[in-house]
């Protein structure tokens, strides 16, 4: 469980920041949107915060996805760097 909670954290990092782009939104706009201040948002997308169940229902429904959709994509994310590293 420890290991799939580090693959977790290591890689929704970047997937946030991608579906944040893809949404072209600003972290500013962003984090206005979710009613966070810009440096905890900053933060999320660092990896130095985990967003709770209720902010990543919130994060998910801004960028118009289903919460499962960010965390399959961090999984997926997590497979891709995998095969590249043992390419």
């Amino acid at each position: 469980m420890e290991e799939s909670s580090q693959i977790t954290r290591a890689y929704f990092k970047y997937v946030l920041r991608r579906y944040r782009l893809q949404a072209e939104l600003s972290q500013e706009q962003l984090s206005g949107l979710l009613g966070v201040s810009r440096g905890f948002y900053s933060l999320l997308e660092l990896g130095r915060k985990w967003p709770n169940v209720d902010m990543l229902i919130r994060i998910a429904s801004v960028l118009g996805v289903r919460p499962g959709e960010i965390l399959d994509a961090t999984v997926e994310e997590a497979k891709r760097d995998s095969c590249r590293k043992a390419s």
